[in-house]
C-alpha cells in the first residue's frame, strides 16, 4: 500500500502534463457546438473529451505495462529494513542481491533477461490489442 502510493504521487505529475497537452489539442469549436445542442459538462467530456485523447490513454496504458514489472528499486531498497527483507523481496532486489552481493552473475542475469522478455511480450500484446480496437498503438500497423 505505501509502495503504491508513492509510486502513484511520483508518476501523476507526467501523467497530468501528458493529459492536459492531449486535452489542449481538442477543437474548442467542437466543445462550443456541443453547448449551443444543449450538451451539459458531463456530455462534452463523455462525447468529445473522451475520444479525444484515447488515442493519448491507450498509448500511456502500452507504456506503462512495459515498465510494470519495475516497481521501484531505490524506494525499496530504502524501505527493506524497515518493513523486512521476507516482504519486500521483488525481482530487482533479488537480481541484485544474487548477482551484485551474491556474486551470482549468471543467475541474476538470466532472472533480469526473463524479467525483460516478460515486458515485451506484455507491450506488443497490449499493441496488437490496440491495433485490434482500431487504435495506432505504438508503431502503425504495416
Amino acid at each position: 500500500m505505501l509502495l503504491t502510493g508513492q509510486s502513484v504521487w511520483k508518476e501523476a505529475g507526467w501523467g497530468i502534463i501528458i493529459f492536459l497537452a492531449a486535452i489542449a489539442t481538442v477543437s474548442p469549436e467542437l466543445y462550443e457546438a456541443a453547448a449551443m445542442d444543449g450538451a451539459g459538462k458531463w456530455r462534452r467530456m463523455w462525447h468529445i473529451t473522451l475520444p479525444a485523447i484515447r488515442p493519448v490513454v491507450i498509448l500511456l496504458l502500452i507504456l506503462q505495462l512495459g515498465s510494470m514489472l519495475s516497481v521501484g528499486f531505490e524506494q525499496i531498497i530504502l524501505q527493506r529494513a524497515a518493513v523486512g527483507p521476507g516482504v519486500s523481496e521483488v525481482i530487482d532486489t533479488y537480481v541484485y542481491f544474487q548477482g551484485v552481493v551474491a556474486g551470482d552473475w549468471s543467475f541474476a542475469t538470466a532472472a533480469g533477461l526473463v524479467k525483460g522478455v516478460i515486458s515485451l511480450v506484455l507491450v506488443l500484446g497490449a499493441n496488437k490489442l490496440a491495433h485490434m480496437l482500431g487504435e495506432s498503438g505504438i508503431y502503425q500497423k504495416a
